[in-house]
């Protein structure tokens, strides 16, 4: 059966919206986020509406690989839409995880966690921050159902990272901190890269083998760590030249197969994305350590 088809149903927007019991006002609280990042993607990439339902699920309902809380798109066959983004309705263990992660790896950046994602009774609630990762979610809607042809898997990352912090700079700048503390907290623990980079994943070529599964799959912490590390090189791209570094990585992959099967290298993809993107992308990929 697909997930989201027999949960109720909320009307007036430009896409499905269905939710668990008990999670209407969560999921006009999600609806109206992502409506109003349809709308400015639908401006910035003219013609492409893509065909989606946005999920709001509580636990009992949650059916996907991802841990509960780690919202995620997909665009299998028999979803109720062709694509569908799902989000969790609640807290869930994997934020706690995150959480512990931190606490453990960056102790005296801990303060500034609990100040900017506070529980209401002195603990941590990443609530906010996964709100605003729907838009994240959205960003690979417009990417897979919009005939973006990104020649890899973290590329897609990439991009919908940086249309997640362009929308949230452009429209909501008071959600900035609610966007970035969490990453840059997580890109300041020495421990944490330590501890990555020893016994986990951390180059670009692991992440496109091992995140979607194989024979030795990626841990969702260890693909936090490259997420806190994109959030950052996103901001960097938009500080430097706002959303124009988004509209570029749209239309240089657009519709476009840019490179022949079996052609592409991490040195022409770095050319490429310097030459039509922006050179900070393009050096970071060929230096990404």
């Amino acid at each position: 059966m697909a997930l989201g088809s027999e949960l109720a149903l909320l009307g007036g927007y430009p896409f499905d919206v269905r939710y668990s019991d008990g999670s209407l006002e969560r999921a006009r609280f999600l609806a109206d986020v992502t409506a109003d990042a349809y709308e400015y993607f639908d401006h910035l990439f003219p013609g492409v509406e893509p065909d989606i339902a946005v999920i709001v699920a509580n636990e009992a309902d949650w059916a996907s690989r991802q841990p509960y809380g780690l919202p995620f798109f997909n665009n299998d066959e028999g979803q109720i839409c062709p694509g569908i983004v799902v989000m969790p309705a609640g807290r869930g263990n994997f934020w706690n995880a995150m959480g512990e992660d931190l606490r453990e790896t960056s102790p005296d950046s801990y303060s500034r966690l609990l100040r900017t994602y506070p529980d209401g009774a002195g603990g941590l609630d990443l609530q906010p921050f996964f709100d605003l990762v729907t838009i994240h979610e959205l960003g690979h809607a417009f990417e897979v159902l919009g005939d973006l042809r990104l020649p890899t898997f973290w590329l897609g990352e990439i991009f919908a990272n940086l249309a997640l912090h362009t929308f949230v700079a452009e429209v909501r700048p008071e959600s900035m901190d609610t966007l970035e503390v969490l990453s840059i907290v997580g890109t300041e623990s020495p421990s944490l890269d330590a501890r990555m980079r020893a016994e986990g994943y951390s180059t670009l070529e692991d992440l496109e083998v091992h995140y979607t599964g194989g024979n030795d799959p990626m841990g969702p912490l260890n693909y936090v760590w490259y997420q806190y590390r994109w959030q950052r090189l996103v901001a960097t791209l938009y500080d430097a030249e706002g959303e124009a570094t988004l509209v570029r990585l749209w239309n240089c992959f657009h519709a476009t197969d840019r490179f022949s099967f079996g052609e592409m290298t991490m040195a022409a993809l770095a050319r490429l994305l310097s030459a039509e993107v922006s050179e900070t992308l393009g050096r970071v990929v060929l230096g990404w350590r």
